[in-house]
């Protein structure tokens, strides 16, 4: 499944309801279990290399998270996240922190800790630039990059993105976004364009009556070697993600297709997939919930039933749970 790039993980969602939840939420700590052979749920590796299995998240009153901790089965963390807003409540800086995963009981930035963060800068009220220190994957090789927002009225038209040195700014590459005349819904993203113009891909979205609705949006790559060379996502009236398919196994890249259903509160209760390069890795996959009286979802009950033709099992089915427990402010 094509997956976003960096760029897009620097405008952090932060708030309790871009996460997902209702209410002044204040803490919740999510706990995530697997079905062992016993049939009891315990906090295990799942699969290779999953080492966060508890989720602590912090919020403050103006429900803006402010911290986040992600620990292993040991209660080892191995992840902090620290999350500052200026007086206007607005994100001024991310700081992430990340424990190697083979090198556990070290005291927090001990030698074996990782360390990168964003720093935000405004202005007329919008982001103005992101300064990106730390590896973020959007320069070569770690270095300092700043993204600067270029904005034509009130739409935003470009993402730029240099280098920092230490005496000069370097332009790496441009994203540019393209408006509908009327409705000023997006239409079109070119991503990647780098100094000669030529561009990694592009994304073009379509909507539903008016432009008020999308109703999917459609990925092609410019790059042979990508095997990942189109996609196209499709959504529901309430924005939900419907289904997704990517790829082609008679054009030689590889084949994806997942469909979704979700239930009163948009939480999703199926997914089927049908991936792998000739199309023989099919998944189903059931979920379940009980919520609190504000309804967030404090159990999650996940079922995995796998037909793998190639597998000696083919209906192997794998349970997992995540339990989480949600404190809220007072009003």
């Amino acid at each position: 499944m094509i997956s976003l790039e960096a760029l897009d993980f620097l405008e952090y969602k932060y708030s309790s309801e871009q996460l997902g939840y209702n209410g002044p939420v204040k803490h919740v700590t999510g706990i995530h279990e697997t079905q062992n052979e016993a049939g009891e749920f315990e906090i295990i590796h799942r699969v290779w290399g999953d080492h966060f299995l508890i989720d602590r998240l912090n919020f403050n009153e103006k429900g803006n998270l402010t911290a986040m901790y992600q620990e292993d089965s040991s209660g080892d963390t191995m992840v902090v996240i620290q999350i500052e807003y200026d007086a206007q409540q607005r994100i001024s800086k991310v700081a992430e922190y990340e424990m190697n995963i083979w090198k556990k009981h070290e005291p927090f930035m001990g030698p074996n800790w990782t360390s990168r963060t964003l720093q935000y800068t405004y202005k007329d009220q919008r982001i103005h630039s992101v300064l990106a220190i730390g590896e973020w994957q959007i320069g070569p090789y770690g270095d300092t990059c700043q993204v600067d927002y270029i904005y034509d009225g009130d739409l935003l038209v470009e993402k730029k993105v240099f280098n920092i040195g230490v005496y000069k700014k370097t332009l790496l590459n441009t994203r540019r976004y393209s408006y509908d005349q009327k409705s000023k819904a997006l239409i079109k993203m070119d991503l990647s364009i780098d100094t000669s113009g030529h561009s990694k891909g592009t994304y073009i979205y379509n909507y539903k009556t008016n432009n008020a609705v999308l109703a999917s949006k459609a990925y092609s790559s410019s790059l042979n070697e990508e095997w990942d060379k189109e996609a196209i996502w499709y959504y529901d009236d309430k924005g939900n993600q419907k289904s997704y398919v990517s790829g082609d196994t008679l054009g030689d890249y590889w084949y994806c297709y997942k469909s979704f259903n979700y239930n009163e509160f948009n939480d999703v209760v199926s997914e089927y997939s049908n991936s792998e390069y000739d199309g023989r890795h099919h998944l189903n996959t059931k979920y379940s919930y009980i919520y609190d009286d504000k309804n967030n979802w404090t159990i999650q009950n996940k079922s995995i039933q796998y037909y793998i033709d190639f597998d000696d099992v083919t209906d192997r089915v794998d349970n997992y749970r995540t339990r989480r427990k949600i404190t809220y402010y007072k009003l």
